[in-house]
């Protein structure tokens, strides 16, 4: 199978690796760090490890076009700007995206941003973190589309033993718990890093499960796929791990310590993009709100998570 990667970051350089490892053809598009990738082949956004030998790496789409299948690794608040740029290379080409979150500019998921420009579009998301996708550790993700014929052939080319891909119809429920799980994520982390206690996460990552099942299925995803990888499995990843940046971003609110502005947290304008969207609808999300609210500057750490510790009981 021929395929391009945009995206030379760390889930790119990842997905890269183990797809040239299962016999693709892998071109790795990354025009910001092509000089340092073609150079050394050392992959800095994964802990300064290689890249596969066969992987070729270059900065201009037109070397890529004859590919047959374009796996999307960017920020999901790019996609919308670098498909508008390369409508004419997109154009017939079976995209598939692996970023998460919603556009705050338009609130669009990655999927209805790929819609746009061609007819054959999936969807890839799941607990995984790139580190361990490269080292060949056992991961499982999902691959969504409403293509069913696509979606069967994409899963049997490059699923393998350690890469497992399960499908679904339900995109949407995919997506949504793919992004809003990095919300509740930074929660957790403020929790962590305002030395709250294992409980008050726990207590946060039950209840902002309850808001993402509130919130998708308002917009009629399925209960089904929130327990799912794409949902709970991944849930239960970034909020309990280091290696997840959105995490880490919520204990550096609650510590108030220093966080890599250049790294990328979709937690925060999803967060901006779902309060905007349940708000429309009349949706109850207090994990949701208060995030946005501490991230705007009109509360305080303490604040927010003193509002969140002490709301009215009711019946779960």
């Amino acid at each position: 199978m021929n395929i391009t990667v945009i995206g030379g970051g760390a889930f790119g350089a990842a997905i890269s690796s183990v797809m040239a490892k299962g016999g693709h053809k892998i071109t790795l598009y990354s025009p910001t760090n092509f000089k340092q990738l073609s150079a050394t082949r050392i992959s800095k956004k994964l802990s300064e490890t290689e890249l596969h030998k066969e992987i070729n790496i270059t900065n201009l789409l037109e070397n890529t076009k004859d590919c047959k299948s374009v796996f999307l690794a960017i920020p999901t608040q790019n996609l919308a700007q670098f498909c508008e740029k390369n409508i004419a290379f997109l154009k017939e080409k079976q995209l598939i995206a692996c970023c998460k979150g919603i556009d705050r500019a338009t609130g669009k998921r990655p999927s209805e941003i790929l819609s746009e420009y061609s007819s054959q579009v999936a969807v890839m998301s799941g607990p995984s973190f790139a580190i361990d996708i490269f080292n060949d550790m056992p991961t499982a993700l999902v691959l969504a589309s409403t293509d069913a014929s696509f979606l069967r052939q994409l899963q049997k080319e490059i699923s393998m033993q350690n890469f497992r891909l399960y499908r679904t119809s339900d995109v949407l429920g995919v997506e949504l718990g793919g992004a809003l799980k990095n919300i509740i994520a930074i929660a957790c982390g403020i929790a962590i890093g305002a030395k709250q206690g294992d409980s008050a996460k726990a207590a946060l990552m039950a209840r902002g499960f309850s808001e993402m099942i509130k919130f998708a299925k308002a917009h009629g995803a399925k209960e089904k796929t929130l327990s799912g990888l794409s949902g709970l499995g991944d849930l239960s990843l970034t909020c309990n791990s280091i290696k997840s940046r959105n995490f880490l971003f919520g204990v550096a609110l609650g510590s108030g310590k220093f966080f890599d502005k250049n790294a990328t947290v979709e937690g925060v304008p999803t967060a901006f993009a779902v309060s905007q969207k349940a708000q429309a609808l009349g949706i109850e999300m207090p994990i949701t709100s208060s995030i946005c609210a501490l991230l705007k500057g009109s509360v305080s750490t303490e604040e927010i998570i003193h509002s969140l510790l002490s709301r009215p009981t009711k019946e779960e």
